[in-house]
């Protein structure tokens, strides 16, 4: 059966859409379906292009509580196994490495805010990465994180997180940081979800006034960075 041109879009909470991602697949005409994993259910991947999942705050190995995580790694493995290119962002990217036999486990970080991730030799050659400047400029925001799956090639690395990106097979790729994240989802994540005084209290007045500023100034690089990155994940899918 020949597969339609369009992408499936796993969303973990309402809070972490599409974003960025979504304007470039729109930019390109390209079709995708948004799954809501909490309430609707999984779609048999063999009828999309390409797979991408999404961040949210679940955990992936409280499936007691989440039981679309076990679904949602039963289809992670059918579209590794016909070779569908995936894309998994950060908590996409831990069920993505757990499905795959990799671990995901509470980190001893918490990373949030703009980074620069640099990439491993692996990643300087991945056709992935082809065009960014040796690190591509990305948002974290994640207090998990997970082990290589066996196999899997690292892709970038820091010094807070060892696995930031991998390579499974020719097109399976797990990310732990976001590259959906746009303004307006920033604005949600800091200002109209919780109050400023519990946010801090989380992260601390000082990296909560350095990300206010770093949205003026890095927001930019961010997002070209990501369009270059996605568009390579996109002529790998053979969409564009």
């Amino acid at each position: 059966m020949h597969k339609m041109k369009r992408v499936l879009a796993l969303q973990h909470s309402w809070e972490n859409s599409e974003g960025y991602v979504g304007k470039v697949l729109r930019q390109h005409h390209i079709a995708y379906d948004m799954i809501k994993v909490e309430t609707e259910p999984i779609p048999e991947p063999t009828h999309y292009a390409a797979i991408v999942a999404f961040g949210g705050p679940q955990h992936v190995y409280e499936t007691d509580k989440y039981p679309f995580f076990i679904t949602e790694q039963e289809m992670w493995r059918m579209a590794v196994e016909h070779e569908i290119p995936c894309l998994g962002i950060c908590l996409g990217g831990q069920a993505l490495a757990k499905a795959l036999g990799g671990s995901v486990q509470r980190h001893t970080t918490s990373e949030i805010g703009f980074f620069d991730i640099p990439f491993t030799e692996e990643g300087s050659k991945d056709p992935l990465y082809a065009g960014l400047p040796g690190y591509q400029k990305v948002f974290h925001w994640h207090e998990d994180a997970f082990d290589l799956p066996p196999g899997a090639i690292r892709l970038a690395s820091n010094e807070n997180t060892k696995n930031q990106a991998f390579r499974y097979g020719n097109s399976t790729y797990g990310l732990q940081y976001h590259i959906e994240v746009d303004a307006s989802m920033l604005d949600l994540w800091f200002h109209q979800m919780t109050s400023q005084e519990e946010i801090i209290k989380s992260i601390g007045r000082e990296t909560y006034e350095a990300i206010e500023r770093d949205k003026q100034t890095q927001q930019s690089t961010y997002e070209a960075h990501t369009r270059i990155m996605f568009e390579n994940f996109l002529k790998i899918s053979k969409l564009i």
